[in-house]
């Protein structure tokens, strides 16, 4: 995925689009989703870490490895159940939008949904 590339133009394109009244407070909040692969880029570029070029380490907890460890460790037989289960019980507008992010999803081609 990624999510923090995207996460970082979406940052971009509020600060120069919308008039946010707290900029700085936002990328407080949300630094570490913002910034997450960047640590990864940087040590594969010559196993240098952030603090070696002045950025704060990520204070990453145990609790996000588990939810990593969790979203892969899914069962995909189960999953494919319960979405065929449902089928029938989405209401229009939900079809349209799921087969729109399936469809991104398998051909790799991203985008935003709302």
């Amino acid at each position: 995925m990624h999510s923090p590339q995207m996460l970082r133009d979406l940052f971009a394109v509020m600060l120069q689009v919308c008039a946010m009244s707290n900029p700085n407070q936002l990328w407080i909040n949300h630094q570490e989703s913002l910034s997450e692969d960047i640590l990864h880029q940087v040590r594969s570029l010559g196993e240098l870490d952030l603090k070696s070029i002045g950025l704060p380490q990520p204070n990453q907890d145990f609790n996000t490895v588990d939810d990593v460890l969790r979203e892969r460790t899914y069962n995909v037989s189960e999953l494919r159940k319960s979405l065929e289960e449902n089928e029938d019980k989405r209401l229009p507008d939900q079809r349209e939008i799921f087969q729109k992010i399936t469809e991104s999803v398998f051909q790799e081609t991203g985008g935003t949904f709302f």
